[in-house]
């Protein structure tokens, strides 16, 4: 009874003050109008702003799963190793790259140092040799030639003389012309090829190193694990994400308003937020962001006076402090316009 006449009361006192402030009886709205005018009343769910809630997973490969190194509800930072795939295969290729390379380095080091000392005495020596021999078969030659002249020898023992003749000469040949490369030092293009092949050898050493990484899977982000959708010694691909993250920190509210209501307040208006998980507990909002378009409803409310067939605007409700609220959790949004 009490409760009843202190509402009466109320109700007298506000119709008093609008009576005093518009006394032209077609400019004061009624009681009715002036809640209306009050709030602007939506619902909402509880969301990651963009970039704060991802799923993990492999960017390119196909593979199985080796192990996931945290668990759902743990902690992680950004660049922590969250996950890896299967890669011995790629192990052993980026060994094998690795292998290679250093022989394409080593043979080009060689190559642009030039020929050492001893090679070059070495080789004086093989083309003196080679020079001695020539002349012992030319010499030999000649004999040959001069006692086939008087029938002293047969022709396939002339023969046999002239082609250790020409083996000498070639042999002789082919030392002078390696002792000059030797002192010379070897051709720009030579230099050139084996370069190529140093750089080839790093490329490929390089798509084997970053394929590897790609089995590795850090977080992008700091946050909590909110759910694992994989195991270990599951297939995944690059469209099956293995983990979800979340930076519960970095929350906002998506609310539905209703299109009839979204030109009454604008960015930088002032919002409260409620949820029945919570009945005693009001958090303080801002309007962050007013969709540019309106679209249907997807929460449902819980007024059932609503018309359900409105079209509604997404408005984004950032928070001023820490709240306990989850992901996807409905909430009650109620914005106070401020000037029109």
């Amino acid at each position: 009874m009490k409760k009843n006449i202190w509402i009466a009361g109320s109700v007298v006192i506000l119709v008093l003050i609008v009576y005093v402030s518009f006394p032209g009886k077609s400019n004061a709205p009624n009681g009715k109008d002036l809640l209306h005018l009050a709030y602007v009343a939506a619902e909402g769910k509880v969301e990651a702003m963009p970039g704060y809630d991802v799923d993990v997973g492999t960017s390119e490969l196909n593979g199985r799963i080796a192990n996931i190194y945290v668990k759902a509800g743990e902690r992680v930072h950004k660049g922590q190793t969250v996950a890896d795939l299967e890669n011995e295969d790629l192990q052993a290729q980026v060994t094998e790259g690795e292998r290679e390379l250093t022989v394409a380095k080593a043979r080009l080091v060689e190559l642009e140092s030039g020929a050492r000392p001893e090679e070059i005495r070495e080789a004086d020596a093989q083309l003196k040799g080679d020079i001695a021999r020539l002349d012992e078969a030319r010499n030999q030659l000649q004999r040959n030639r001069d006692l086939r002249k008087q029938n002293m020898v047969s022709q396939a023992t002339l023969d046999s003389a002239e082609a250790a003749f020409k083996s000498a000469l070639a042999a002789k040949n082919e030392s002078t012309q390696r002792k000059l490369l030797l002192i010379k030092g070897p051709k720009p293009e030579t230099v050139q090829l084996y370069r190529d092949q140093v750089q080839q050898a790093a490329a490929t050493l390089d798509y084997y190193r970053k394929r590897l990484d790609k089995t590795i899977i850090r977080s992008p982000i700091d946050g909590i694990v909110i759910e694992r959708y994989l195991d270990e010694g599951e297939g995944v691909t690059p469209e099956i994400p293995i983990l979800a993250i979340a930076d519960l920190g970095k929350l906002w509210v998506n609310a539905e308003v209703d299109e009839t209501d979204i030109g009454r307040f604008h960015v930088g208006d002032k919002a409260s937020v409620t949820s029945n998980a919570y009945p005693d507990q009001t958090y303080p909002g801002t309007v962050h962001e007013i969709a540019h378009y309106a679209g249907a409803r997807k929460i449902r409310p819980s007024n059932p006076a609503v018309n359900l067939g409105l079209k509604v605007v997404q408005v984004k409700i950032q928070f001023e402090t820490q709240t306990p609220l989850r992901l996807g959790m409905t909430v009650d949004v109620r914005i106070t316009p401020g000037k029109l």
